[in-house]
């Protein structure tokens, strides 16, 4: 004969996994304090590249734009000269 008192013990899965979200909802609002001390971090690591890879490129193509501008401008200028 099985004794079944022993399995009465024993947590369900259900129980399990309502311990598991129980514990993983404790652990996320005990790191939210380290958010406020993570988003410097975030900042220097994510947003200041980003900025300065956007100035790395923008000035190359300023100065191609300074370049190139006024002899298309000059082309242009000149094709409606010659149409007239």
């Amino acid at each position: 004969m099985r004794n079944d008192d022993r399995s009465d013990d024993r947590p369900t899965l259900a129980e399990m996994l309502g311990q598991v979200v129980d514990l993983s909802a404790g652990l996320g609002i005990l790191l939210l304090p380290l958010l406020a001390t993570a988003l410097p971090g975030v900042i220097l690591l994510l947003v200041l590249p980003a900025i300065l890879l956007a100035g790395a490129v923008a000035v190359p193509l300023a100065i191609a734009a300074a370049l190139l501008a006024p002899p298309y401008l000059l082309v242009r200028a000149a094709r409606r000269r010659l149409r007239r």
